[in-house]
């Protein structure tokens, strides 16, 4: 029955025109009959839902009794299975680890900036200081991006591909520094990827339209990036996440079905 319920609330996730359903953690308890949430029945409803391909956030470990949850089937993303060729030599590794960052600026040149060399972009492909215009209700005001990648070196939003979009702030804000602020150009930018960095930490977030949350895909620290860098360029490298990129618009622009109240329990 556990297993009928989860195939079925992927169907409905399926012709969501947003691509996604949302429930009360309590509602979704109870299409089960479960009384209590044990730690095995959460479990076990955790991996049926994976099994599926549907992703829940906040996880059911976290969720309160009245939080919604909101259920997706998301695209994951291309990745490249062959390793970068040349990989960086230890020696650029070890200089990487040993610079001393404090500014944004400094973040920005003497690490990201190297770092996407090494993924494979040139620099006509980097633009800094990216200036757009975000809109707030019936205003606009205008925005800069840190650093925004595209597949070519045609900068535009219009006539290019912009692949990942990065935000910097100075060495010791953490590894969520400046998550809000990149959240927010990246809907309208529309990115695969975007980044945020505070010059130790680098957190890599996949992208999904702005109807559904993003995805954390992977992170990396500063110090120890010669293990996590083939992870990195498999996913950011420009012919990977143009390719992501491709597949997300084709996502987004696909047919939509009617949508039964999305946040009604599944029938």
């Amino acid at each position: 029955m556990e297993a009928e319920i989860v195939a079925t609330l992927r169907r409905s996730i399926e012709v969501s025109q947003q691509g996604s359903r949302r429930l009360r953690a309590h509602r979704f308890k109870d299409l089960f009959g479960f009384q209590a949430w044990s730690p095995a029945r959460r479990e076990m409803v955790g991996k049926l839902l994976s099994d599926e391909g549907v992703v829940v956030q906040p996880s059911l470990e976290q969720a309160g009794r009245d939080d919604w949850l909101i259920f997706s089937i998301p695209a994951v993303g291309v990745t490249t299975a062959t390793p970068p060729e040349p990989r960086p030599t230890v020696e650029w590794f070890a200089e990487k680890a040993g610079l001393h960052l404090a500014f944004e600026r400094e973040v920005e040149m003497h690490f990201v900036s190297p770092v996407f060399e090494q993924l494979g972009y040139r620099v006509e492909q980097e633009a800094a200081g990216f200036g757009f215009v975000m809109w707030e209700g019936v205003r606009q005001h205008h925005a800069e991006a840190d650093l925004l990648y595209f597949a070519t070196d045609v900068n535009d939003l219009a006539a290019g591909d912009p692949l990942v979009l990065v935000e910097c702030k100075a060495v010791g804000k953490g590894p969520d520094a400046g998550l809000g602020q990149a959240r927010s150009y990246a809907f309208w930018l529309k990115p695969a990827y975007y980044l945020v960095t505070d010059g130790d930490y680098l957190t890599v977030w996949n992208y999904r339209g702005g109807a559904v949350p993003d995805l954390r895909v992977c992170e990396a620290r500063r110090a120890t990036l010669s293990e996590k860098f083939d992870e990195l360029y498999a996913v950011l490298n420009p012919q990977a996440a143009l390719a992501t990129r491709q597949q997300k618009i084709k996502l987004f622009a696909g047919p939509q079905k009617p949508d039964p109240a999305a946040a009604d329990p599944i029938s």
